[in-house]
């Protein structure tokens, strides 16, 4: 598969080039840069542009070949009488022939690799510049020697200097999305911004060789890279020619380098490479730079290092890497950052290495390095570490997401367990990858006694009264382990938020914060995630969703550079949540996709199920049923962990479809199973469900009783809203969507203003009702796509019933009246009887005039153009 590559990025260096174009004092451009910034590509494009303007264009490239030849470069374009021994005449010849072939329009020259030019090709293009005979553009590589008239172009100010350089993170990814047709994940570009540092043709080769090695892969619109670096052929070949002219000296720097990524100069120089240095950098594969007292020295360019690892045999590699430990030990390895480096080097280069030492740079990297922190505890294992290593390697493939070996070897560990605190540390630990990894909380339940472990599963299962009395006495303990409490603080978090509690929750967030600062233990990592998540949804609760929009994004950040999958998942869903609540419903399902693709697609995870649930409610908010429904189908959404969430997801498709009596009943079951289980922040979000779709009055006096348990800034809105829909009171409706949207729920803000559109309209407050609609389409535009029941009542007849304006939404999209009688229970005679009284109170003749008159779900919503908030 090719991948055409479309021109994104260089809006600045376009208009600069064009303005050149436009002023007739300027006569030339001379474009330079690193190579692969698009040079060329712009030139291109800049020159097709100037033809479309009626410019008579030409393009020359000068080579190495041709630099032999007078005049080689321009030898396609000189017609074949030109022939005269006296270069000066030849010169005015060539120049004259040139304009010629413009017959009166304007010459627009192009020269690439100018710097290759022969001295009389490289003095014509300084002859058509300095006598306006041409507008000449002229391309340099950065940092090499061009011929001298070339150099005078923009020495005498003959032509302006434009240097281009590499694309911005944002640009890069842009690009790169442009090309493949869909998002990248946060990882995906992460890395190929790392690798490629904006080089567009970096870029370009890295994505072609990812796609062809089937490393790049696309799932649901989002591209997500797995495995190692695939570079193509011609990427290696590029890199390599510039690599390879390096003397034996200076390839083993390079060498070290690439192994070593950033070593201190004094050491290379005891080794006797200053030479090397010296040369090296000159020709700009490697760079210096002073941290403090140290001199440091690195590659250019992150893709040197990749190629030339990828290139050097695995005995080569060894010796280097042997070079590199004795050059750290020489040095004492007093740096923070020496003993991992030191392990790491040591068991590539072969060298006896402690496992007791290895393992313990293995927990210390967990923090940091996630991937290789996994890589560390399974060479510690295979040096014979013991149960140490053993039951860290489980825990590191639980947090990887590869649950099978974990359980496996947890098994296996439990065998070498020496004293019961070890054996209850591991049935605890396995116990809850078979429940969140294995996707078996019953079989979970039945292995352990632990009651952290047993709340942490029942907590997921929406069982969170139990969980907070199992989790409870383990607060209260005073002399509770560090670790032990953090877990506990953890479940409690997690349960608190669902519950409603929101300060308990954000008190226990900070609480087990400050004991994980002061742990390194292996759990660690993953428990702070759990932490930063349930303060995301505690905030977003609680009406502070800046707050939780920077925090998520903060988590997101620092996993990325980690390289933890999970930790990726959970703040790309914590990002996807807070969307969900501004309305951005695009973003919402961009960030929620994303969090799906860090996850392992055959597990049901209860956190992939969360996931999902918010999904379902995002795409059904932009009226894309089908899409919804096929998301509902999926076997993961059959789990045990999926229960608590199917009813208030089946109730939005439900609603998305028109089916608004069938949503209310499903959003009335979510509400009562919720306080069954004592689930009050969740019960009063599906009670809220309930008025957004029109049945306000039937949970008037539930919907305050629960609000009254729940805290944070929204449920007080949720009960007032609930009120000013049932009295009908559109002023109030009007004060609860400012409220709405001062705290940047603007989907919120814009339902509650339609409703106070209705409102207004009903007493025959005219100006009111106008005044409501129009703040209500303003916090529209901020909430791209959105088609939910309450917005369509901006469009809706004053006087149909609820069941009336249902039947009458259901067959305007189609439906006969068979399938509206078998989607709503009723006869067809019912149905029937009901549109006879539609039409006769609209005027309208039949179902054909329907969909005119009637407000579907975002009807009369104008699409915004804006750029979605969060992306």
């Amino acid at each position: 598969m090719m991948i055409e590559w479309p021109f994104r990025g260089r809006e600045a260096e376009l208009s600069a080039i064009r303005a050149a174009f436009a002023d007739p004092e300027v006569c030339g451009l001379v474009l330079t840069g690193r190579a692969g910034v698009g040079k060329t590509r712009l030139a291109r494009h800049a020159l097709s542009e100037a033809t479309a303007n009626g410019a008579h264009t030409l393009w020359v490239r000068a080579t190495a070949a041709a630099r032999a030849i007078s005049l080689g470069a321009f030898a396609h374009l000189l017609p074949g009488n030109i022939d005269s021994a006296d270069p000066a005449r030849l010169l005015n010849q060539t120049a004259g022939a040139l304009v010629r072939s413009a017959e009166g329009r304007r010459l627009v020259l192009c020269v690439d690799d100018a710097h290759l030019l022969d001295d009389l090709s490289a003095a014509l293009v300084h002859q058509l510049a300095a006598t306006a005979t041409a507008f000449v553009v002229v391309i340099a590589p950065h940092g090499v020697d061009v011929p001298g008239p070339v150099f005078a172009m923009w020495k005498d100010r003959v032509a302006e200097r434009l240097d281009i350089r590499e694309l911005s993170r944002e640009q890069t990814a842009e690009l790169a999305e442009a090309a493949l047709g869909g998002r990248l994940d946060g990882a995906a570009e992460h890395r190929l911004w790392h690798l490629t540092l904006g080089n567009p043709l970096f870029l370009r080769e890295l994505v072609q060789g990812g796609i062809e090695a089937g490393t790049l892969t696309e799932r649901d619109g989002v591209w997500r890279w797995t495995g190692e670096l695939s570079a193509t052929p011609r990427l290696v070949e590029l890199i390599s020619a510039r690599t390879e002219r390096a003397d034996p000296d200076e390839r083993m720097l390079l060498e070290l380098l690439a192994f070593g990524d950033q070593l201190g100069s004094e050491p290379l120089v005891r080794l006797g490479g200053a030479a090397a240095l010296a040369a090296t950098e000159r020709a700009g594969l490697i760079v210096s730079e002073r941290q403090g007292r140290r001199l440091s020295v690195c590659l250019a360019h992150p893709l040197y290092g990749e190629v030339i690892r990828q290139r050097t045999s695995p005995l080569r590699q060894r010796r280097v890497h042997q070079i590199l430990a004795e050059m750290l030990e020489a040095t004492g390895a007093r740096r923070k950052e020496d003993p991992p480096k030191l392990v790491r080097w040591r068991l590539a280069a072969g060298l006896p290495t402690d496992p007791r030492l290895v393992c313990s740079v293995a927990e210390s990297l967990v923090w940091t390095d996630f991937a290789q922190a996994e890589q560390l505890a399974t060479q510690a294992v295979q040096l014979g570490g013991g149960f140490r290593a053993r039951y860290l390697l489980a825990r590191l493939l639980a947090g990887r997401g590869r649950h099978d070996a974990a359980d496996r070897l947890f098994g296996e560990v439990a065998e070498d367990a020496l004293s019961d605190e070890q054996r209850s540390g591991v049935e605890a630990a396995r116990a809850a990858n078979v429940a969140f990894g294995l996707g078996d909380p019953a079989r979970a339940l039945a292995k352990t006694s632990d009651p952290v472990v047993r709340a942490a599963i029942l907590a997921e299962l929406g069982d969170c009264g139990t969980a907070l009395e199992l989790v409870g006495p383990v607060l209260d303990e005073s002399d509770c382990p560090g670790v032990r409490r953090l877990a506990a603080l953890t479940v409690a978090a997690s349960a608190l938020v669902k519950t409603g509690r929101t300060r308990a929750c954000l008190s226990a967030v900070e609480e087990g914060l400050v004991v994980a600062r002061h742990s390194r233990e292996a759990t660690v990592p993953g428990a702070r995630v759990r932490l930063e998540l349930a303060r995301c949804a505690a905030l977003a609760a609680a009406g502070r969703l800046e707050e939780a929009e920077d925090r998520a994004a903060e988590s997101y950040r620092e996993a990325l550079e980690h390289r933890w999958p999970s930790a990726m998942a959970g703040c790309a869903a914590a990002l996807g949540v807070v969307a969900l609540g501004y309305g951005n419903l695009p973003a919402a399902v961009r960030w929620l996709r994303e969090a799906l693709t860090h996850t392992d697609l055959d597990r049901p995870y209860p956190f992939r199920t969360a996931v999902l649930a918010h999904l379902v409610r995002a795409v059904a908010m932009t009226g894309r049923v089908a899409e919804a429904d096929r998301l509902l189908e999926q076997d993961l959404a059959r789990h045990p962990f999926f229960a608590r969430w199917e009813s208030s997801c089946r109730a939005w498709v439900a609603a998305a479809g028109g089916e608004t009596s069938r949503a209310v009943d499903l959003a009335t079951g979510a509400a009562d199973l919720a306080r069954e289980e004592q689930r009050w922040a969740e019960e009063l979000v599906a009670l809220h469900d309930i008025v957004r779709f029109g049945a306000a009055q039937q949970v008037l006096a539930r919907l305050e009783s629960t609000a009254a348990r729940v805290g944070g800034e929204f449920a007080p809105l949720y009960s007032g809203q609930c009120q000013a829909v049932a009295a009908g009171d559109g002023t109030a409706l009007d004060a609860i969507a400012d409220r709405f949207a001062a705290a940047g729920a603007r989907l919120l803000a814009a339902e509650a203003a339609a409703q106070a559109t209705r409102a207004h309209r009903v007493v025959g407050r005219v100006g009111s009702a106008a005044a409501s609609a129009r703040r209500a389409r303003a916090w529209l535009e901020t909430c791209p796509e959105a088609r939910t029941p309450a917005l369509s009542l901006l469009e809706t007849p004053l006087d149909l019933t609820v069941r009336e304006l249902e039947i009458a939404r259901l067959v305007a999209t189609g439906l006969t009246s068979r399938a509206v009688a078998d989607r709503l229970v009723v006869s067809v005679r019912t149905v029937d009887n009901v549109l006879h009284g539609v039409y006769a109170k609209l005027g309208i003749s039949g179902r054909g005039e329907l969909a005119s008159v009637i407000g579907m779900p975002g009807a009369g919503v104008p699409e915004s153009r804006s750029a979605p908030v969060g992306e």
